[in-house]
């Protein structure tokens, strides 16, 4: 019988045909955020992933492998273990897992991780300039300096660099891959969702700032105050909210 991942395909399948309602509210929302960043700029054909940790322990929920992400609905996703390992699903899993299983592994505070290509953010990954709050967004993101893990510009493949890649990003919210894209981490899939859409939204404002000319942005303390202020939980809630209402009128 053909497998993947030591599970035989039709035991993958029954797994997939039994879900929980827990397990129906994490993937119609897991979906929802892949379809907002897929039409959000963050598409690169079908390369990019989210993912969601599972209510099982040691496990998370990854978009299938071989789709776009504003093409991803409820049942494209795969359960593996922090192995890599595909406990349920039918599609192709990616081939970066590591990156997601092993920020999971060390970062019990993390729910949900996301990682794409979005062009500004990658191009501008690849500066050696630091990113600053030059908008409202950068200051969601510094101080204290984004992350830059480049080790290597390839793909995340294997524990070892999955480890890497969670070691560089610590505790902060995201990092750029240099030459690559980003990884953006959080205790929600809707707010790991926005943080990866203001991120490219800061990286953009710069680039362009930068472009022009010598530019100005917002002191460390001012940057936090504004954090503080603008970017509560309700705040991100409502952001996410309006791109759910977003999508829905542009997607009848």
């Amino acid at each position: 019988m053909h497998s993947r991942g030591g599970i035989p395909l039709s035991e993958r399948e029954r797994l997939s045909a039994l879900p929980s309602e827990a397990n129906q509210r994490l993937w119609d929302t897991l979906a929802t955020a892949c379809r907002i960043l897929g039409t959000e700029g963050q598409n690169d054909t079908v390369y990019g992933h989210m993912s969601a940790r599972s209510a099982s322990g040691g496990r998370f929920w990854l978009k299938g492998a071989g789709l776009g992400l504003e093409e991803i609905v409820p049942t494209d996703f795969l359960e593996l273990d922090l192995d890599g390992n595909i406990l349920a699903g039918t599609r192709a899993r990616h081939l970066e897992y590591p990156i997601h299983s092993e920020i999971y592994r060390r970062r019990p505070d993390v729910t949900a991780v996301v990682h794409t290509h979005p062009f500004y953010a990658t191009v501008f990954g690849a500066l050696l300039s630091e990113l600053r709050p030059i908008t409202h967004e950068g200051s969601f993101f510094v101080p204290p300096p984004m992350p830059k893990f480049d080790q290597t510009s390839d793909l995340i493949i294997t524990p070892e660099l999955g480890l890497a890649v969670a070691q560089v990003l610590a505790d902060r919210q995201a990092l750029f891959l240099v030459n690559h894209g980003i990884v953006v981490v959080g205790d929600s899939i809707e707010a790991v969702c926005v943080s990866a859409l203001l991120l490219d939204k800061a990286c953009r404002a710069q680039l362009m700032a930068q472009a022009a000319g010598a530019c100005t942005w917002t002191s460390d303390a001012e940057a936090l105050r504004k954090r503080a202020q603008i970017y509560t939980p309700q705040a991100i809630q409502q952001i996410w909210n309006y791109h759910c209402r977003r999508l829905a009128r542009d997607n009848p």
